[in-house]
Order: structure tokens, then C-alpha cells, then sequence
């Protein structure tokens, strides 16, 4: 599976106007028999107005088929405009990023369960030779959550453009109070605590990020 990521900053006082022109746009590329699970996800930290739309395709293919119908078809770009005029243009940003785990197993987009709540992203780079060692890291810090009761879908993505080397480990959850639960965990259990420390250690630090968002649409 694949995931176009567009992020950027919303306008003042647009975030309706913009949401209902995402509706639009993605009812256009389903009529047009575009295959994408499509969601936004709107910033609870860093910056205000901070929005992140996610497009997850089964295949390179379908990607390219989204990007062409973009650039070929004129009522999809009027579309697509329609989204870009409610943002703050210079702050919008592009990425493609690929499937690299996912808690749930292997799956398409189809298949893939909808979007929860409330998301926190953490993103960095993978250090030179130790993308397996991180990978092996992350699924046994998720399944030691998942046996203390903690209720997540946790997918962790390769990007594709930018930095090769970067990875983005996002997990999903259903209420704010679930959340919670996570980082007192990460804060109390030592064994816990020691897990996400093996995963950290194969990123470069300085690279890391932790952002929480929550779906708007």
C-alpha cells in the first residue's frame, strides 16, 4: 500500500470551506473509479490550522493513475484547486510514503480499517543499515502494548520522496482517554519504556518528531 500525504496550513476562518471542498474532491475520484481511502487529519500540536490529508492507494499504479487524472483531466484540477485556494499555499507540502508494517498484517486499502479518532505521529529517519533492526523494534513494542490492553492501529510508513531513510510510525486510537493510557505507560513501564528505546536507538535522534492530530473528515 501506498500513502500520498499533502500537508499545509489552513486558512483562517476556511476550515469549513476547505473541508467541504475535500468531500467534493474525493466524491469526483470515486465517481472516477479512483480507489483511495482518503482522510484529513487536523493539528493539536505544533502549529494552528495544521492539516494533513492521507490517500492510501493498493498500488503504485493506482497512484499514478490519481496523479494523471490530476494533471490531464481539467475538472479534477478545477477540483483540486477548489481544496488549495482554503490553504495557505506556501506551506503546502507533498510526500509519498510506502506500507513498510502495519499491526494488523498485510492489507489493501480496501480492506484496511477506517480511520480512528485521534492520531500521533512519530517521524525521523532510519540510521544507515538498521531499517530491519527498526522494523523488529517497532512490532515488539506494539505487540507488548497491545498485551498490556492498549487498543491502537499502528502502521509504520518508508518515505519515497525526501529523505529515503525516513519513516513515519503512526498510531491511531478511538478516544483521547486511550491515548493517554499509551504515554502513561511509556512514562511508568520500564520493560515498555526500554522497547521504544530500542527504536529510538535505531533512528538518528535529532530527526525525531512527535506530532497529535485528530480526523476531520
Amino acid at each position: 500500500m501506498y500513502r500520498r500525504i499533502l500537508s499545509g496550513i489552513v486558512a483562517q476562518g476556511k476550515t469549513r470551506e476547505f473541508l467541504d471542498a475535500m468531500r467534493v474532491a474525493t466524491d469526483f475520484q470515486v465517481e472516477r473509479g479512483i480507489r483511495a481511502r482518503t482522510a484529513v487529519w487536523g493539528s493539536m500540536t505544533g502549529r494552528n490550522n495544521g492539516v494533513l490529508i492521507a490517500a492510501d492507494f493498493n498500488t503504485l499504479e493506482d497512484l499514478e493513475r490519481w496523479t494523471d487524472m490530476a494533471t490531464e483531466d481539467a475538472r479534477f484540477a478545477q477540483v483540486r484547486r477548489g481544496v488549495r485556494q482554503h490553504m495557505v499555499y506556501d506551506d503546502v507540502k507533498v510526500s509519498i510514503h510506502r506500507l513498510a508494517y502495519h499491526s494488523e498484517g498485510l492489507m489493501t486499502s480496501e480492506e484496511a480499517t477506517a480511520p480512528r479518532k485521534f492520531m500521533r505521529v512519530l517521524t525521523g529517519e532510519v540510521k544507515p543499515g538498521q531499517h530491519r533492526d527498526f522494523v523488529l523494534s517497532v512490532s515488539q513494542a506494539l505487540d507488548y502494548q497491545k498485551q498490556r490492553g492498549i487498543d491502537a492501529t499502528t502502521s509504520v510508513w518508508s518515505a519515497m520522496t525526501g529523505h529515503t531513510s525516513g519513516v513515519a510510525i503512526v498510531a491511531e486510537f478511538d478516544s483521547l482517554a486511550e491515548l493517554e493510557k499509551f504515554d502513561e505507560m511509556a512514562v511508568t513501564d520500564a520493560e515498555f519504556a526500554r522497547l521504544r528505546a530500542a527504536t529510538r536507538a535505531s533512528m538518528v535522534f535529532l530527526t525525531t518528531e512527535t506530532h497529535l492530530m485528530r480526523r476531520l473528515m
